[in-house]
């Protein structure tokens, strides 16, 4: 009985908590509400000291790397990087609206999986917004793929989502075994989400359409993409970073310091090059590592100790038992994907993957395909859909939960399945 009452207790924290981050009451910031939930859970005995210390000191490492994306992201977004890219958008649609939305698609993807979904939904999405306006397209068709995009397209490399990297630390793969398990997979969901939103909001792309600030009647480019300055050095320190993560992988070595490097570079080559005041700088960089809300991350550990150390652990680990075929992969990711929307992706997360752990790196990824996609159904799913729909509100725009439900029950399921289904025929390689 009094497991059941701890269990109902840390759901009930959890669903407080989720609530303080998508209603953002003024003055509560997320990480004193993550602190102060994680400190009842303890006090009422809902989960040790001990437990709790544990479970936040092996998610630690992973929050510490994602602050680094986050710092990284930051400095890309005052090098110029994702407005040069909203620009390079415009100027090559030449105004045609499905030719901008097929560029702003694979511009989400693609940020998403180098810089992780935050930096899309956080960096990229004000962009879009901006480079929608400022064309005269409609917002919708824009916006939404890079939410659905964010989660999606956040398959494809440890870095690119804060639940890849502990599926890696649990898996057994490295950076790039990670990389290959995932590439197929990727591709589908990708491709399937491409399909879903182009039906979805095929009026926005009719052919009488013609977006403006793109270019001139005789062809001539008359956009501001043709008067930025090329980011290069911000574009090399990604890539660079990219392959560093790959070496250090292979080696052993914690990704996080080569985020670190990246970060330390790109501070010194915009404090020296833009006569930055040092002190205003690293005020940013304060402001960018979003310390509040990798405390309130660190609470949810503490919330998933409550959770798998009053029975739901136990209750849910015959999911995962059995050979790894496809059926069995579908019910998990199908199984995690309405967990992610119950729970909240993250600590779905953190109490699915330790259990897929003992079947092996393939059910493991299972389970990751199930909470980075099935977060597109719900506002509440993923961290990133409820910064994205603060977002798009901050800038005057409005969704609505019919059009967004409508469009993640149909993507959803075709986009899980799918990507099981490539990660089926990958393990059958």
């Amino acid at each position: 009985m009094a497991g059941l009452i701890n269990e109902i207790a840390a759901v009930v924290v959890l669903l407080c908590l989720l609530v303080v981050v998508i209603v953002k009451p003024r003055g509560v910031p997320e990480g004193l509400a993550g602190f102060a939930g994680a400190l009842l859970l303890v006090a009422i005995g809902a989960t040790t000291v001990t437990a709790a210390v544990s479970q936040i000191g092996e998610l630690m490492p992973t929050a510490l790397f994602l602050g680094a994306c986050l710092i990284l992201a930051g400095l890309c977004e005052r090098e110029g990087l994702f407005s040069y890219l909203g620009r390079e958008a415009v100027r090559l649609s030449h105004g045609n609206p499905l030719r901008l939305f097929l560029l702003s698609f694979l511009m989400c993807a693609t940020v998403t999986a180098a810089l992780s979904l935050d930096a899309t939904v956080l960096l990229l999405t004000p962009v879009i917004l901006h480079m929608t306006s400022r064309a005269r397209a409609d917002f919708r068709p824009y916006t939404y793929a890079a939410c659905h995009l964010a989660n999606t397209a956040s398959l494809l490399l440890p870095v690119s989502n804060l639940t890849n990297l502990l599926a890696m630390n649990s898996s057994g793969l490295d950076f790039l075994g990670f990389a290959r398990t995932m590439f197929l997979p990727w591709c589908a969901a990708v491709a399937i989400e491409y399909i879903v939103m182009r039906v979805a909001f095929r009026s926005s792309f009719s052919d009488d359409v013609l977006l403006e600030g793109s270019a001139n009647p005789d062809g001539e480019d008359t956009s501001e993409g043709s008067k930025g300055n090329v980011p290069i050095f911000a574009l090399c320190v990604v890539i660079a970073s990219l392959i560093g993560f790959m070496i250090s992988s292979s080696l052993g070595a914690s990704p996080f310091w080569v985020a670190v490097l990246a970060c330390m570079v790109l501070f010194v080559h915009r404090v020296i090059r833009e006569s930055a005041v040092l002190g205003k700088e690293f005020r940013r960089i304060c402001k960018d590592s979003n310390l509040s809300f990798l405390v309130f991350v660190l609470s949810l550990a503490v919330v998933v100790s409550a959770l798998s150390g009053n029975g739901l652990g136990n209750l849910l680990s015959p999911l995962f038992s059995g050979e790894a075929i496809l059926v069995k992969l579908l019910a998990v990711a199908g199984c995690s994907a309405l967990a992610a929307n119950l729970l909240n992706n993250l600590p779905a997360a953190m109490l699915l993957i330790p259990l897929a752990a003992s079947s092996g790196s393939t059910m493991v990824m299972a389970v990751l395909i199930g909470v980075n996609i099935g977060p597109n159904l719900t506002y509440a799913g993923s961290l990133a859909t409820i910064l994205w729909r603060r977002i798009v509100h901050g800038h005057g725009k409005r969704i609505t939960l019919t059009r967004f439900t409508v469009i993640g029950l149909v993507s959803v399921p075709l986009c899980i399945f799918f990507a099981t289904l490539s990660l089926w025929l990958v393990n059958l390689h």
